[in-house]
């Protein structure tokens, strides 16, 4: 069940491995930036003004923190793709890096004094504050009290002291008087504003003195759901999601001076983080066929003509298709230019969490759009695209409503002729592999195939998976008969256990992730196991040295050929490369 699958598709391989070549930049960040350069397998920090190399390890770097003035850098690097990361110091000039292996810690915030002198953070997995000394190298943790989370903001001379506990609000508080500064339903970031700090609880933003809590403003959108926010003197720069779209927004003590959607040389893009650096704002901006570049804002939010476009290959349109229910659920399709009639199809989502599915770049998408096929990202209800209310509808006891529409926006690409069953593979990752193969088995004829990557498809079940505790608000609780019914119904494991006899069901790939810390691998296991003892045609595929955060694109490039040479062998694509 676990052998090798067949070799990707050469061509497939080869157009994947080219568009892979253009990196992933990171933002400026007090002179420095976390990316992967053109033509490198990994992340690596570098010098903005040269494009010197700092440090470019063999691990993973999962965050990196510079000093104010910029003669270290503190990192958070994992030997693999766990995420679980020990704490570096970086000396900027000599490239030098100094472990302290017993500090744990996964994206937590780094506090750096103004002098520089000292670094702190709380490592969630190492439960202690840690102070390290940037002179001597010498680390101390010392334990934090309460159940909670705790995180350090800057913020006032000590910094602000984030304390979130299950089910409870949370409080900022001054650590120079240990005074409660402000309490909010959540605490998702600080930010720095002049002698202010900036407070995103998830719903607002909200500007306070650091001492006192004293409110400046207030800014709340509820049609907007923000994914990125920076702050430079009294200014914020913000992305976020408006109607299903990507929106740049400027603000100016709460006012909004400018919003555009994000649009590249006039077409339709995605910002997906801002920053600043230097006292000027950047943004990265990608699209289905755009890698991603990091721009100044100001030139996406100018009322200049954009510049002139090269050869048009490839376009990129937004479709709706209706819900059993009679709502329209939106779906943004890229096709080659001169496609006509129905192609094969790769239809893919998330829909959960508030996540936004954006037409952002991946390799895979112009690969695919290259030999003919059309790739859709379907915005069903669950995901952050279009608002609060339509995240509700997709979420908890609703949560059958996403796998609807997911099997709604399947049938209507068919019915509008852009593919046909034959020709249509579904596609999903983590919740969105959860969505895909729920509508793939619980709908025979609906696609030709389906692939599943690290994903958790047995709900009754989500407690044995490491991070499964924290999932019962998305999926819903199976702690009554009604709930246990409901999860039943749409979990993929008990719809691939009941298919009907003589059902054919859809070609299955189920990926599952080496050194994955959130999803382990047996509910895909039993998932190939169910649908093999019905005659299906189904594989499970372990991926090595590859997790459920950031990987080296070796293993990205390893899924991406495997997963679009199923798709193409699945849809009986054509695999003649088209001139782009």
């Amino acid at each position: 069940m676990n052998g090798p699958l067949p070799p990707p598709v050469p061509s497939l391989d080869a157009a994947l491995a080219r568009w892979e070549h253009h990196g992933r930049p990171g933002l400026p960040e007090n002179g420095f930036t976390l990316g992967r350069l053109p033509g490198k397998r990994r992340r690596g920090i570098y010098r903005v003004d040269t494009g010197a190399p700092v440090l470019e390890p063999e691990g993973h770097i999962l965050r990196m923190d510079p000093s104010p003035d910029g003669r270290r850098i503190c990192v958070q690097l994992a030997d693999r793709a766990d995420e679980d990361a020990a704490l570096g110091l970086v000396d900027t000039a000599t490239g030098a890096l100094r472990l302290y292996p017993d500090v744990r810690c996964r994206y937590d915030p780094v506090l750096w004094h103004s002098d520089s002198s000292r670094a702190e953070l709380v490592a969630g997995r190492s439960g202690g504050l840690v102070a390290l000394d940037a002179s001597t190298g010498r680390c101390s943790v010392s334990p934090v009290s309460g159940d909670g989370r705790t995180r350090l903001f800057p913020g006032g001379p000590r910094g602000l002291l984030a304390e979130s506990r299950p089910g409870g609000p949370s409080r900022l508080v001054d650590r120079a008087t240990g005074d409660e500064v402000a309490v909010f339903a959540a605490i998702r970031r600080v930010l720095p504003l002049g002698d202010d700090v900036l407070v995103d609880d998830g719903t607002r933003l909200h500007a306070l003195d650091p001492h006192s809590g004293t409110g400046r403003w207030h800014w709340e959108d509820p049609d907007l759901r923000v994914t990125s926010v920076a702050a430079c003197g009294p200014d914020v720069v913000l992305a976020g999601v408006r109607a299903g779209r990507s929106v740049l927004v400027r603000l100016d003590r709460g006012a909004v001076t400018a919003e555009r959607e994000a649009l590249y040389q006039g077409d339709p893009a995605v910002v997906t983080a801002v920053g600043a650096d230097a006292g000027r704002f950047h943004a990265l901006i990608e699209g289905p066929v755009l890698p991603p570049r990091a721009v100044p804002v100001g030139e996406l939010l100018s009322d200049r003509p954009a510049a002139a476009r090269g050869r048009v290959w490839a376009r990129t349109e937004r479709h709706t298709v209706t819900a059993d229910d009679g709502t329209p659920v939106p779906v943004v399709v890229t096709s080659p230019a001169d496609a006509d009639g129905p192609t094969p199809l790769i239809l893919t989502c998330y829909g959960g969490f508030g996540a936004a599915s954006l037409p952002v770049f991946e390799p895979t998408v112009p690969a695919w759009i290259e030999h003919g096929g059309r790739y859709a990202i379907a915005q069903v209800r669950g995901g952050g695209e279009h608002g609060a209310a339509w995240r509700r509808a997709g979420a908890g006891v609703h949560k059958a409503r996403g796998v609807d529409d997911l099997a709604a926006v399947a049938r209507g690409l068919a019915e509008s002729g852009l593919t046909r069953p034959g020709l249509l593979v579904l596609v999903g990752a983590s919740h969105g592999g959860v969505l895909a193969a729920s509508a793939a088995l619980g709908s025979p004829g609906l696609c030709a195939g389906v692939a599943s990557t690290a994903a958790p498809l047995d709900l009754l079940n989500l407690g044995s998976h490491p991070l499964g505790a924290h999932w019962t608000g998305e999926f819903g609780a199976s702690d009554t008969p009604e709930g246990t019914e409901r999860l039943r119904r749409i979990s993929p494991l008990h719809r691939a256990q009941t298919l009907a006899p003589d059902t054919v069901p859809p070609r299955f790939l189920g990926t599952v992730l080496a050194e994955d810390s959130r999803v382990s691998a047996d509910d895909t296991r039993a998932v190939v196991e169910a649908l093999r003892r019905s005659g299906g045609d189904a594989e499970l595929w372990r991926l090595p040295d590859t997790g459920h955060g950031g990987n080296h694109l070796d293993g990205l490039h390893r899924l991406g050929a495997t997963v679009l040479s199923f798709a193409a062998t699945t849809a009986s694509a054509s695999t003649t490369p088209r001139t782009t």
